[in-house]
């Protein structure tokens, strides 16, 4: 039983690894039977070194895709086995311009001729394949290029989560967790203010009476966000209250409520909602901008918060 193989895609790097290890042990058996003391690994460097009068390790590192300390260790390597020599860059002391040294030069002849029995070797047992690994590792270079791996997991992460987000609509019994997420934030960044107690302390009188909304979100049995839509008339809301737990962000919570938030203005026949904020909030401000509001003016200098610099809109 091959476990690797049974894990398919979820072991790609490792049986890309095992297949890189088996090719290198193959490659030291070629070079030792054609009597090169020459390892593997040393090809890319050599190789590339090889195709020009000289280089830095910066252009190497460059030229190849491989990290500057990797590369580093790969010219101390060469170095002692007397391939490559340095000197001091002309127009930069710190840096070592790098060629082949006369030990080096005399061996491309004969190594080159190894590398053209390998690329055959490879080309003919490629051929016989339905699919061209080199098409797709080429493939899978130029999609990591373009989207890291590490960010394509963490989207897949991030709807995973997502999905188990639930948003509900406010009841009584959630008027607790309604002011502590509220009163959570607001402390952290600035001071409760007097329209903050009113609103939070009794969101019936002052949210829901008037013909607004609240969402919650809920996470593995937990509040851990909420959002509001306050009625200013039969045409604009507010969204405010907006507030989702510190352990629990990065989540797309706050996405999620507010997009609740925007479709529940847009069934109560809302045209436009707007919002206030404070500039210093960099990844709320960004939030907005995510869910399409714009720079407004409804409030102006109006504000019943003192901590609000900054006014937002969205047409719905």
């Amino acid at each position: 039983m091959d476990t690797l193989k049974q894990l398919g895609e979820l072991a790609l790097g490792s049986r890309l690894k095992r297949l890189s290890e088996e090719i290198m042990k193959a490659g030291r058996k070629i070079y030792a039977a054609n009597k090169i003391d020459f390892e593997p690994k040393w090809f890319p460097v050599y190789y590339a070194i090889s195709q020009t009068e000289q280089m830095t390790v910066t252009e190497i590192s460059e030229a190849v895709g491989l990290k500057h300390p990797s590369v580093s260790q790969l010219v101390k390597e060469l170095e002692k086995h007397g391939l490559i020599e340095s000197t001091t860059n002309s127009e930069d002391a710190r840096k070592r311009n790098l060629k082949l040294s006369k030990k080096g030069t005399s061996l491309l002849p004969s190594i080159e001729s190894v590398w053209s029995d390998i690329s055959n070797a490879l080309n003919e047992m490629i051929g016989k394949h339905t699919h061209n690994i080199l098409c797709a590792i080429e493939q899978c270079e130029d999609d990591f290029e373009k989207t890291p791996m590490f960010e394509r997991v963490q989207l897949h992460r991030k709807a995973r989560l997502m999905a188990q987000i639930e948003i509900i609509d406010y009841e009584s019994k959630y008027a607790n967790d309604f002011l502590r997420l509220n009163v959570e934030w607001i402390e952290k960044y600035f001071k409760l203010e007097p329209e903050d107690k009113k609103t939070l302390e009794n969101p019936e009188k002052y949210i829901l009476g008037p013909g607004g909304a609240i969402k919650l979100a809920r996470y593995k049995d937990e509040i851990v966000g909420t959002c509001a839509l306050i009625k200013l008339d039969d045409e604009v809301y507010e969204l405010a209250k907006m507030a989702v737990t510190e352990k629990c962000q990065g989540l797309q919570i706050g996405k999620k409520l507010g997009l609740a938030v925007l479709e529940k203005a847009k069934s109560l026949q809302g045209k436009k909602v707007i919002l206030e904020s404070n500039k210093k909030l960099t990844p709320a401000i960004n939030l907005y901008k995510s869910l399409g509001f714009k720079s407004g003016q409804h409030f102006g200098d109006q504000s019943v918060y003192e901590r609000c610099d900054i006014e937002m809109e969205i047409m719905i």
